[in-house]
């Protein structure tokens, strides 16, 4: 009878070798435990289910390689271009022109965060391959599928020559969510930063928009008469009495200027 047991174990571990692919010769019956080296050798099946349930959701291997920069879908909410070829993650939501500058962090499990410039998450990707979206309607989080490829995403081009005519623009949009007249200046602006100084102002008046949406925050916004951009080390936002003092490092492209975000949250 207990030879009989052992030549069964030894021949479910051949079967279990060949259903995992491997050509190696299992261990003799005689060494193994029956529930200890059934769990080992069912580990490759388990870790080939994973793999398809990442290949699901991101597609194949191959796939992933080459989708650097992709078009995702989330359940119930916004879809989005996510570009991780550059140095800093990048995403942007459909029907938005602004592009968000992630930092990435690790998390429990072999998760992965990615978070935007004031610290909260917005993706979260697990070491299976899950991408899961956060949003302030959504703070549960949505997961996501990828569609496909997408382009590289690159701040809008701003001629220097016509840059004030942008500011022009924008300012009138600023003025009507405060209820005055408002301008928006530049300091130095060099012609190889006219992309970064053109794109934080846009992204400086979506913060007043946001905040101007609601009672208590056009009451924040009282008083306020002006927005100032001017080149420094790293990317600022700091409210002075009338003024919104906007700093950018152009070197870092989309993550050399505050976000939409950063910029209610220092309008108090």
């Amino acid at each position: 009878m207990i030879k009989a047991a052992r030549s069964f174990v030894w021949l479910l571990a051949v079967l279990i070798a060949c259903a995992v692919g491997t050509v190696a010769a299992p261990a003799r019956a005689e060494r193994l435990d029956l529930r200890i080296d059934l769990n080992a050798l069912l580990t490759p099946v388990l870790n080939q289910d994973r793999s398809s349930l990442r290949d699901r959701i991101l597609g194949g291997s191959r796939q992933r390689r080459e989708v650097e920069v992709g078009r995702f879908v989330s359940q119930g909410g916004p879809s989005f271009v996510l570009d991780q070829a550059g140095t800093r993650p990048l995403l942007r939501f459909d029907g938005s022109t602004e592009i968000w500058a992630l930092r990435p962090s690790a998390g429990l499990r072999g998760d992965i965060y990615f978070r935007n410039d004031i610290g909260e998450v917005v993706l979260r990707a697990t070491r299976l391959g899950g991408l899961t979206l956060y949003t302030s309607a959504a703070p549960g989080g949505l997961p996501c599928a990828v569609t496909g490829e997408a382009a590289r995403l690159r701040l809008p081009e701003h001629d220097i020559r016509v840059l004030l005519r942008h500011f022009v623009r924008e300012s009138v949009r600023g003025g009507q969510a405060i209820g005055t007249d408002f301008e928006i200046t530049a300091r130095a602006v060099d012609a190889s930063a006219a992309n970064t100084f053109g794109d934080a102002a846009t992204v400086a008046v979506d913060g007043i928009v946001r905040v101007g949406q609601s009672r208590a925050g056009r009451e924040r916004l009282a008083g306020l008469r002006s927005i100032v951009i001017a080149a420094g080390p790293g990317p600022d936002v700091r409210r002075n009495g009338e003024t919104l003092m906007v700093t950018v490092a152009p070197r870092l492209g989309a993550a050399g200027r505050p976000s939409s975000a950063r910029v209610a949250r220092a309008l108090g």
